[in-house]
Order: structure tokens, then C-alpha cells, then sequence
């Protein structure tokens, strides 16, 4: 039992590195291609954990399951389209995160998994939940998450106002809304449907 607990923790701690250090690199690589070098002179463009994993907030996500990493600096006044800009660099981490759950279901169906790489397969599966949660929870509209900047880019106006607003008590807002047992249920059912989506999809194209 212990072993198994170890192991499970083994692979959750790297499933969560592998996926924050992609959502993170995305993020930095969208900035530099619509013209942004700011995440590369702060060594972000990179596939490197260290450069983009927080410790206490790994930590948090491991125990909690609500975490962070370490936010890449973008500067919009470098895009071309500033509004563009800025919706495409925030969409980018989420988007990484639903192709990697993606290419690990179809991997787990692709692969006959023998009794000696039945971990891989297990790995496999925890990336792939790992990753659905991830893009649903960021894409919430809260600051700091990426939906904020997303919606706040798309609606402008008062919809803006109020999300950037929050930026303060984004915080507390958070955690509050995580306390309240509706909303994790519904982040639950986003989440399922959302996998199921992509289990569809891997079917298909399987």
C-alpha cells in the first residue's frame, strides 16, 4: 500500500511538472512569435522546469490541488495587435494543456501496454487528467488565471472592468469559489466533458 501511494505521488509530481513547464514554455513561445522577446531575455523560453516552476506552489497544487507556477512576463506592447496579442499568449497555456491530455489518451489507446509498462500506462492516465483540469481551471475568467485576460480581451467594456477589478482579491475570490462545493462541481463536470471530448476524438482518429 505504501508503495503504491509512493509511486501514484511519484508520478502526480511529475505529471504536474511536465504539464505547468509546457503551459508556462506555450505562454512564452506565443509571446515571442507575435514579436514579445521579454519572455526569452527572462530565460522563459525555455522547456526547462526550474525556469518556470514555483516550489510553493507546486506544493500547494500537489497537496490542495489548487497551485501555481511561475507567471512568464509578457510585454503587449510589443504585438503588433496588442488585444490579439494578448488573447492568443493566454490562450496558448491551456490550449498546450489540452493537446498534451489529447496525446495521451491517444497514446493509451494506440499502445499495447504489457505487464512490465503498466506504469507507463498509469502515467499516462494521470497526465491525462492532470491536463484537462489545468486548461479548465485557467480558463476561468479570474485574474490571474488566463481566462481573465482572455474574456477581459474579448468583451472590453465593463466585462474588462470587472475582471481586472478583481486583480486584488483574486486571491481570496479563488479560493472561496474552490470552498464552494456548486462551483468545484461544476468545474468537475466541465472537466469530465471535456475528457470525454477527447476520448471521442482519439477514437476517431484511432
Amino acid at each position: 500500500m505504501f508503495n503504491r501511494s509512493l509511486s501514484e505521488l511519484i508520478f502526480v509530481s511529475i505529471a504536474v511538472i511536465v504539464s505547468l513547464t509546457i503551459h508556462e514554455y506555450s505562454h512564452a513561445l506565443a509571446a515571442t512569435l507575435l514579436g514579445d522577446d521579454t519572455p526569452k531575455a527572462y530565460d522563459r523560453l525555455t522547456l526547462n522546469p526550474f525556469s518556470h516552476i514555483d516550489i510553493a506552489g507546486l506544493i500547494a497544487l500537489l497537496i490542495v490541488r489548487f497551485g501555481w507556477a511561475k507567471p512568464v512576463p509578457v510585454n503587449p506592447y510589443n504585438f503588433k495587435n496588442k488585444r490579439i496579442g494578448i488573447i492568443i499568449t493566454s490562450l496558448a497555456g491551456p490550449l498546450s494543456n489540452i493537446i498534451l491530455a489529447f496525446f495521451s489518451i491517444v497514446i493509451l489507446f494506440k499502445v499495447n501496454f504489457t505487464q512490465e509498462t503498466l506504469g507507463v500506462a498509469e502515467f499516462l492516465k494521470i497526465l491525462f487528467f492532470i491536463n484537462t483540469g489545468l486548461a479548465v481551471f485557467n480558463i476561468l475568467p479570474i485574474p490571474p488565471l488566463d481566462g481573465s485576460k482572455i474574456f477581459a480581451e474579448l468583451f472590453r467594456g465593463k466585462v474588462a472592468y470587472y475582471i481586472y477589478s478583481m486583480e486584488r482579491y483574486s486571491t481570496v475570490v479563488l479560493l472561496m469559489l474552490l470552498w464552494f462545493t456548486p462551483f468545484r462541481n461544476l468545474l468537475v463536470f466541465i472537466n469530465q466533458k471535456l475528457g470525454i471530448l477527447l476520448i471521442r476524438l482519439a477514437e476517431i482518429l484511432i
